[in-house]
């Protein structure tokens, strides 16, 4: 359907993982995040990828949990964010394991629970700094035992989420106070949660005292470094550590033209060629993700070399400068991301991060996975 597509390497994803599991040891397990179609790399595709390889997967929502297990996907699953009301039952039936923050919201869940005779298995929020979902860290043993009383609920884990892991290491050690202080007042009641979970990729290269039993791992998994600093972190610490990138994009050309000198290109007219140039056109554009803040600064890859973005990008069509490069012609495979072009090169052009460079790559494009 279209001329655009992306190509995942499994052994990437393998390696990426096999990584992680060196750092954090055989007594930390790992929950790969595949959440947001996995990054851009594909849900149900990756979570078939890493489940013969760990206990856990991490997802955003309770639909997103449903997906995998109408797939086939057997392993503990657990919604970090939100699990919508609508899909409480079929949660509850799959044995998903539910985020709560909201006293309200797990009387709703206890209530299901029951209705099915069954027992859901809960994970609670601890907003220890971040500020979004989470109770609040002076109110979380109050919370935790109210959750406690009520029937048909199994609390399982108890989690929290740095802010500042990429960047702030002090910020970071004031967050992990606040979460070791309330576990040290949940045993003091008596409270035994069985999984603990703080760290994410960066805070795994970073934070090695926040592991506790179990760490999410999301863009590491899939080859990408949190951030520029992380990565000289993470080198110093573990010399041998090699993360590889899974994802290349593709298009193709869909024709190729000679035009004079003072022509303007795309919409706006915002390029003026300077002397005859050969330009081609390519089947892809902001729709498919590529992002219109490329216009006229991004490059792409034809033939082993370097090709400049002239012009707008348009919704389904972006122009690009191959007058040095020979023989090129409608058809040509081009190469968005992968190979001499980084996600963190194209991140950084757009004054964005890697993930959402990834992460906004059209989920309707074809994937292809390879070994």
């Amino acid at each position: 359907m279209y001329n655009s597509w992306l190509e995942i390497s499994k052994s990437a994803i393998l390696h990426n993982l096999a990584q992680y599991q060196r750092i954090v040891g055989k007594t930390v397990e790992i929950m790969p995040i595949v959440k947001s179609n996995a990054y851009g790399h594909g849900l149900v595709e990756v979570a078939k990828i890493v489940s013969p390889k760990v206990k856990w997967l991490g997802v955003v929502s309770l639909g997103e949990a449903l997906n995998l297990r109408q797939n086939g996907i057997k392993n503990k699953i657990f919604v970090l964010s939100y699990a919508q009301s609508r899909y409480l039952e079929p949660g509850i039936k799959q044995n998903i394991e539910l985020p709560v923050y909201d006293l309200a919201y797990a009387k709703l869940i206890s209530q299901k629970a029951a209705r099915l005779r069954k027992t859901a298995l809960i994970h609670v929020k601890i907003d220890t700094g971040a500020s979004r979902v989470g109770v609040l860290a002076a109110d979380a043993i109050e919370f935790i035992l109210e959750l406690a009383k009520l029937p048909n609920l199994k609390i399982n884990g108890i989690y929290s989420h740095f802010a500042a892991a990429e960047e702030n290491q002090k910020y970071s050690k004031f967050q992990l106070d606040k979460f070791n202080k309330i576990l040290a007042e949940l045993s003091r009641f008596k409270i035994c949660i069985p999984y603990r979970h703080f760290v994410c990729s960066a805070a795994t290269l970073t934070e090695d005292k926040a592991y506790f039993n179990l760490i999410r791992l999301g863009l590491g998994l899939y080859g990408l470094w949190p951030s520029k600093q992380t990565q000289k972190i993470a080198q110093k610490k573990y010399p041998w550590l090699k993360l590889i990138p899974a994802l290349a994009w593709k298009t193709k050309v869909i024709q190729v033209k000679e035009v004079p000198a003072g022509t303007y290109v795309g919409y706006g007219c915002t390029f003026k060629t300077k002397k005859k140039t050969k330009l081609a056109v390519l089947a892809v554009g902001y729709w498919e993700g590529y992002d219109r803040h490329l216009s006229n600064i991004g490059e792409v890859i034809i033939k082993n070399k370097k090709c400049p973005v002239i012009g707008r990008v348009c919704m389904n069509l972006t122009m690009v400068d191959v007058s040095l490069v020979k023989d090129v012609k409608a058809d040509d495979e081009v190469t968005l991301l992968g190979g001499g072009v980084t996600a963190d090169e194209l991140a950084d052009k757009i004054g964005t991060i890697n993930y959402e460079v990834v992460t906004r790559v059209n989920p309707l494009l074809p994937r292809f996975y390879l070994k």
